[in-house]
C-alpha cells in the first residue's frame, strides 16, 4: 500500500525526501505504523551515492535541505558519538505514545475519589493470602538475542545497518534540537559467539558444529538432560537422545499397553524390539513415513508401564516378572550384590591398568580368568574393561539390560541380565550358572567379544586337556552351608592360582563359613582368612599371622568380587594389619583367635587333605 505524504519545499527537495522515507520504510516493512525508524544520515548518504552516484559532501548537503525543509516528518538526534539520527515512521512524523496516568493502579489505591470507611478492620486488613500467578518463562531464540539479519529485499539491506552507527562526521541543521540517546555497552563479538555450560565449559562456536560435538558433545547433551529434568511441567518427551514436544507425542490406550504386556509375556516370552510391537500390536507397517515418530511416542509411553532393557541400536522391552526370570537367581540378593560390587564404582577397578578402555573399546574384545565366587554364583562384575566391550545403555539412569551371550564352541547362546550400577550398588551380570557349571571350572580363561548385532556378544574359553580333580564347592545345608570338595571332569585351561583345589585351599574348611549377606565386610575376611591360612608369628598372648598377598588375594575371591587394588586399600585401612616384607608381598596381622571360630564349634579339617 502506497502512502501519500505532504513533502514540501522545492521540487528538488521534495524528491530527496520522498527518497529518504521510502527508503526508510523499506528498512521498516515489519514495523508497525506508530513505531520509530531510525538511521544515520552517514547511512543514508552513502545508500544512495552507491545508488545514484554524485560526491558525498554535495548529496549531504541536499539531504540536509530536504530534511530541514519537512522537518514535519523527519526529526533529528545526535548521539553521545555525534552521529546524527534521523527519525520517522511508516504514516509520517513520529511521535512518542502519551500515557495517560491519571488513573493508574498507584493513583486509586492512593487517592481513592469515594473512600471507604474504616469502621471494620477487615476492609483493610485480611488473613487470606493472594493468589500468587505462576509466571510462564518466555523463551527466546538465539537468532534474536545474537542479533537477527535478513536477506530479503534489495541492495538497502546491505548498505543499511540497524544501530550499526560508525563514522566521524557530524551534520546537524542549525535548526534542530537534538536530544542525546544514553551510552549502550558495546559487545565484545567473542563474547556473543561462546556459551558457558553448568560444568564450566566454555565452547566457541564459532568451530564447526562436528568439532564441537566431538569435544563437548557429552557435556553438551548432560547439560540439556539436567535443563529438561528441571521443568516440572515435563513440556519436552525424552528418549534416549531423542526428543520431542510431549503434546506433540501420541498416547496409547490402556487396552493397547495390556495387549503389549500380554505379548510379551504370554506369546513370546522374552524381551520384545519395539518394531516388534509396533507391528504386531498397534499395527504401524515399518514402511509408513511416520513410523520414527511412533517408534519414539511407543518407548516414549511405555516408560511409565514396563521394563526397558534395550541397549544403544536395539531398543527391548519386558515386563517385570519377565525380567525377573532372565539370569534368575535365588542365592543371590540385588542388595547384598550391589554392595559386594560397589568397590568398582569407588575407585578401585584395576581392570583397565595393563590396557585403556579406549583400547579395549578399539580392540572389541577383553580377557577374563574366572574366579571361583563367580563361577559358584553365575556371574560377573561390571569392570570398565568389560563395560567397553558390551553395548551402551540408551536411558538415563537406566538399570538393567538383556545382552545375548552366544558360545561358538558349543552352538548355543543364553540371555543374561546386565545390572548396571545406581547409586550406593555396583553394577554385574548375572544368568551364567549353566554355562559355568556345565563346561568351566574357576580359573577358566574366558574372551568376550563383541559383534556386528548391538545386542548379541560371544564369549569362548581357552581350551586345554582333559583333566579330573577334586575341587572346591558348596554344600547347601537346611541350617547351615559348608564347604566341601568333589571330583569334576573338565577341558579347559586354568589359572592353577586360582584352582579351588586341596592342595590350595584345604584349609578353608577350617574357617567359618560366610553367608553371602556376611561377605560385604572385608575386616571379617580377611581376619579369618589370616588366622585360617596364615602363619603363625606371635605368641598365645599376641597371636599375628602371616600371609602373602597373592594368596590373600586368590582366596578372597573364594568368598566375593575382590580386586587388587581394593584388597591393599583394605589392608591399608585395617588397624591391625601391617607389612612386613615388601619384596616378598608379605603382610602380618593380630588376629584373635576365636574369630574364625566364632559359630563354628567343629572345622572337620584333617592335614593329610592338604597331601
Amino acid at each position: 500500500m502506497t502512502i501519500q505524504l505532504p513533502f514540501v519545499g522545492t521540487p528538488a527537495e521534495r524528491a530527496w525526501a520522498e527518497q529518504i522515507h521510502n527508503a526508510m520504510r523499506l528498512q521498516a516493512r515489519f514495523y508497525a505504523k506508530e513505531a520509530p525508524i531510525r538511521q544515520s544520515l552517514k547511512n543514508i548518504v552513502s545508500y544512495f551515492v552507491a545508488r545514484n552516484g554524485g560526491d558525498e559532501l554535495s548529496v549531504t548537503q541536499e539531504i540536509r535541505n530536504a530534511l530541514n525543509a519537512n522537518y514535519d516528518i523527519f526529526a533529528l538526534e545526535i548521539t553521545d558519538d555525534d552521529d546524527v539520527i534521523i527519525i520517522t515512521s511508516t504514516q509520517g512524523k513520529y511521535v512518542p505514545l502519551a500515557f495517560d496516568r491519571s488513573h493508574s493502579l498507584t493513583n486509586r489505591l492512593y487517592e481513592p475519589e469515594n473512600p471507604l470507611p474504616v469502621d471494620d478492620m477487615s476492609v483493610v486488613l485480611t488473613t487470606n493470602r493472594p493468589t500468587v500467578p505462576v509466571i510462564e518463562p518466555v523463551y527466546i531464540s538465539d537468532y534474536w538475542l545474537n542479533g537477527a539479519t535478513s536477506t530479503e529485499g534489495d541492495q538497502l539491506d546491505d548498505a543499511i545497518v540497524d544501530h550499526g552507527y560508525t563514522g566521524s562526521e557530524t551534520l546537524v541543521p542549525d535548526d534542530v534540537i537534538v536530544g542525546a540517546q544514553p551510552k549502550v555497552k558495546p559487545i565484545n563479538p567473542r563474547d556473543a559467539m561462546r556459551i558457558n555450560l553448568p560444568q564450566g565449559i566454555s565452547i566457541d562456536l564459532a568451530q564447526p558444529t562436528a568439532s564441537i560435538m566431538q569435544q563437548h558433545g557429552d557435556a553438551i547433551i548432560s547439560a540439556l538432560r539436567g535443563v529438561i529434568e528441571k521443568d516440572t511441567l515435563k513440556r519436552i518427551a525424552v528418549f534416549g537422545n531423542q526428543v520431542a514436544l510431549e503434546r506433540d507425542v501420541r498416547t496409547f490406550s490402556k487396552n493397547e499397553i495390556r495387549q503389549i504386556t500380554d505379548y510379551i509375556e504370554s506369546e513370546v516370552g522374552e524381551p520384545v524390539t519395539d518394531s516388534n510391537i509396533l507391528q504386531n500390536i498397534i499395527n504401524v507397517n515399518t514402511r509408513s513415513v511416520d513410523f520414527e515418530r511412533q517408534r519414539f511416542a511407543l518407548n516414549f509411553r511405555l516408560l511409565k508401564d514396563l521394563e526397558f532393557v534395550g541397549v544403544n541400536g536395539a531398543n527391548l522391552w519386558a515386563t517385570r516378572k519377565l525380567l525377573d526370570k532372565i539370569g534368575a537367581n535365588k542365592r543371590i540378593k540385588t542388595a547384598d550384590m550391589g554392595a559386594i560390587v560397589i568397590h568398582l564404582e569407588e575407585g578401585f577397578d584395576d581392570s583397565v591398568n595393563v590396557m585403556s578402555a579406549e583400547s579395549i573399546h578399539a580392540k572389541g574384545s577383553v580377557t577374563h580368568t574366572l574366579t571361583y565366587f563367580e563361577w559358584e554364583y553365575g556371574i560377573l562384575p561390571l569392570t570398565k574393561a568389560l563395560a567397553a566391550v558390551l553395548p551402551e545403555p540408551v536411558i538415563n539412569r537406566q538399570s538393567a539390560a538383556v545382552v545375548t551371550f552366544e558360545v561358538p564352541q558349543h552352538n548355543f547362546s543364553f540371555g543374561i541380565n546386565v545390572r548396571f550400577p545406581a547409586g550406593a550398588r555396583g553394577g554385574w551380570l548375572q544368568g551364567f550358572d549353566e554355562f559355568f557349571h556345565s563346561i568351566l571350572v574357576p580359573g577358566a580363561m574366558l574372551t568376550i567379544s563383541r559383534t556386528n548385532q548391538p545386542n548379541v556378544v560371544t564369549i569362548t574359553y581357552a581350551e586345554g586337556d582333559e583333566r579330573i580333580e577334586s575341587l572346591l564347592t558348596i554344600e547347601e545345608g537346611k541350617k547351615k552351608s559348608k564347604f566341601t570338595f568333589e571330583e569334576r571332569q573338565f577341558t579347559c585351561m586354568v589359572d592353577e592360582d586360582l584352582l579351588p583345589t586341596i592342595s590350595n585351599v584345604g584349609r578353608i574348611r577350617r574357617v567359618k563359613f560366610f553367608e553371602l549377606n556376611e561377605r560385604k565386610n572385608m575386616n571379617t575376611l580377611i581376619d579369618a582368612l589370616f588366622a585360617g591360612f596364615g602363619e603363625k608369628a606371635g605368641t598365645k598372648q599376641d597371636p599375628l599371622y602371616q600371609v602373602e598377598f597373592e594368596q590373600l588375594y586368590n582366596l578372597l575371591t573364594i568368598y566375593r568380587s575382590v580386586t587388587r587394588n581394593y584388597l591393599l586399600h583394605s589392608l591399608q585401612e585395617h588397624p591391625d594389619c601391617r607389612l612386613v616384607n615388601s619384596a616378598a608381598g608379605l603382610w602380618e596381622c593380630k588376629v584373635d583367635v576365636a574369630t574364625p571360630e566364632r559359630g563354628n564349634t567343629s572345622f572337620g579339617y584333617d592335614d593329610e587333605d592338604e597331601e
